[in-house]
């Protein structure tokens, strides 16, 4: 595997890992009422202790993989002096900062439950908002540049809402069936919808002013990889969104009539949940690889300048 290849599926677990982390502990210190929170926070633990453990691991993965590619290759990515000439980088500059946030929220699983979940949201929103100045969103200057970073960070923010909340979302259903924990339940869900509308309609929108901003107009050009990969995203984006509306605006109705609708309702939910966002994701990273190796060359020559190779 070459490290073009290996920078592409670090960056997919690390994107995945701290959306985890983020929806995790936004569901269960915000969303959750202050009674359910520590039975959710219980049974998702082990899932956010490692997520935000791949979260920093792969952190710094990513900072030896980017090492090699703007060195020699595999030798330098091992290479200490190679590691402090990337952290002089335009990228370098931001992964300082990602770093030090990455080991903040590893010493955050220290503290009491709930400070603990409030610390790691807190850590996860300025990991997802440092990534946006790094990759597409790096390839402008001035009020373009500035606009265009704001956007992807409430992109990533938004997108990181709606993957890292699934797991929490899960193991929330099963608390609809206790009579003792319906009601508390039964508010997650819905301060989780609430909150989930504006989320899906941010993806979209800033979505779409991303792509606009980096292709000048419409991805209708097959021929490129790149636009391709993104007509694929917009597809299944466009179909989690169709299955998201049937079940709120269809099915969820329809439960209230016909309560033998429930079971097939909750496989819909696990449709989307499990199958779609994962793989929207993975072409999303795929996307992103794209653009950034048509800054690799660039990169190298300012790793150059500043290592003295």
């Amino acid at each position: 595997m070459n490290l073009a290849t290996l920078f592409v599926l670090c960056r997919l677990v690390h994107f995945a890992a701290v959306m985890l982390m983020f929806g995790i502990s936004l569901f269960t210190a915000l969303l959750s009422p202050q009674r359910l929170s520590p039975i959710l926070s219980r049974d998702v633990r082990p899932l956010l202790l490692a997520g935000t453990w791949i979260a920093g691991l792969s952190a710094v993965a990513l900072l030896a993989i980017q090492a090699g590619q703007m060195g020699d290759g595999w030798e330098d990515a091992w290479r200490l002096e190679v590691w402090w000439a990337v952290l002089g980088t335009t990228f370098g500059e931001v992964w300082r900062w990602h770093l030090g946030l990455s080991l903040l929220a590893i010493l955050s699983l220290l503290l009491p439950e709930r400070p603990r979940a409030q610390a790691l949201a807190l850590c996860s929103v300025l990991l997802l908002v440092s990534l946006a100045f790094i990759g597409h969103a790096a390839m402008h200057e001035g009020t373009l540049g500035v606009l265009h970073r704001a956007n992807h960070a409430v992109h990533l923010l938004a997108a990181g809402y709606w993957f890292g909340c699934l797991a929490p979302l899960l193991v929330c259903l099963r608390y609809l069936q206790p009579p003792q924990w319906r009601s508390d339940a039964i508010t997650t869900l819905i301060r989780f919808s609430r909150w989930g509308h504006l989320a899906v309609a941010a993806v979209i929108v800033t979505g779409i002013v991303n792509s606009l901003i980096i292709l000048g107009g419409w991805p209708l050009n097959l021929s490129s990889p790149y636009q391709r990969l993104l007509l694929i995203k917009t597809a299944l984006v466009a179909l989690m969104v169709m299955v998201a509306l049937a079940n709120r605006y269809a099915i969820v109705p329809a439960m209230s009539r016909v309560p033998a609708l429930a079971q097939r309702g909750a496989k819909v939910d696990q449709l989307s949940a499990n199958d779609l966002s994962p793989l929207m994701l993975a072409v999303k990273m795929n996307n992103k690889a794209n653009v950034e190796a048509l800054l690799a060359a660039g990169a190298s020559v300012n790793l150059s300048n500043k290592a003295g190779y």
